[in-house]
């Protein structure tokens, strides 16, 4: 029988073996090094030369952790947006379930917070072409997504107090074909009207954010995080309004 070990909280498992932990170990120092990269440069900084000096190692040598530079950034990605997620759900928690609005609001603070205090990995994998960076975050319901904790809290205040939306057939048809296709894809019997105020509130919340984080608010704003609270407040009144 194999050797198994207990991991805290968890079923036994499988031992890793030595060489298994060292290639992990590599692969998260590689990781580390594409952000260090990231954070001091900027995206295009991100390449597997560069890379492979910043570890000592050759950039054949590093082939034997990634496949490629799609691949190391695409890992890159996922990991920024599991840390986000972390960071989405913990503030979502400070929150009462008996107080979903407030959930959501706290989880958009969080997403803002993160976003300035994280401006290059931002960039990366919020803003970059889409050939280099996966889009899990505009997903909900992916291993990944960071719409799915949106979302979540969307789900919560339509089931403790239907906020008033537009009756389906109502809805402009084009747009209504548009919200049923998005709903299918995550699996929501949500009315299409819930869907279009979830998809209106991303739009405003990552337009907000993605024009403080490139500093495109100077040219009126000195603060724009008042101008995000209003926007909360206007959010609140909309969703609290059931």
């Amino acid at each position: 029988m194999p050797t198994t070990t207990a991991t805290p909280g968890g079923p036994a498992g499988p031992t890793r073996t030595r060489r298994e932990r060292l290639r992990d170990a590599t692969t998260a120092e590689i990781k580390a090094a594409a952000r260090a990269l990231l954070v001091r440069e900027g995206p295009t900084a991100v390449t597997l030369r560069a890379t492979a000096r910043e570890v000592g190692m050759t950039a054949p040598a590093l082939y034997r952790y990634v496949d490629s530079h799609e691949d190391l950034l695409r890992s890159l990605c996922e990991d920024l947006l599991a840390e986000l997620g972390d960071r989405l759900e913990a503030a979502r928690d400070t929150v009462g379930r008996d107080d979903p609005v407030g959930r959501l609001l706290a989880t958009c603070r969080e997403f803002r917070a993160w976003s300035l205090a994280n401006p290059r990995e931002f960039q990366l994998t919020f803003a970059s072409a889409a050939d280099q960076a996966p889009r899990h975050h505009e997903v909900p319901g992916e291993d990944i997504s960071i719409g799915a904790v949106f979302f979540g809290v969307f789900v919560e205040i339509w089931s403790l107090a239907p906020f008033p939306v537009p009756p389906d057939e109502a809805l402009p048809p084009e747009l209504a074909a548009q919200l049923r296709t998005f709903a299918d894809r995550v699996g929501t019997d949500l009315p299409l009207g819930v869907v279009a105020v979830f998809l209106d509130g991303w739009v405003r919340l990552y337009g907000s954010v993605t024009l403080e984080v490139f500093g495109h608010l100077g040219f009126a704003l000195s603060d724009p995080g008042s101008l995000f609270e209003s926007m909360l407040e206007g959010m609140r009144r909309a969703l609290s309004a059931g």
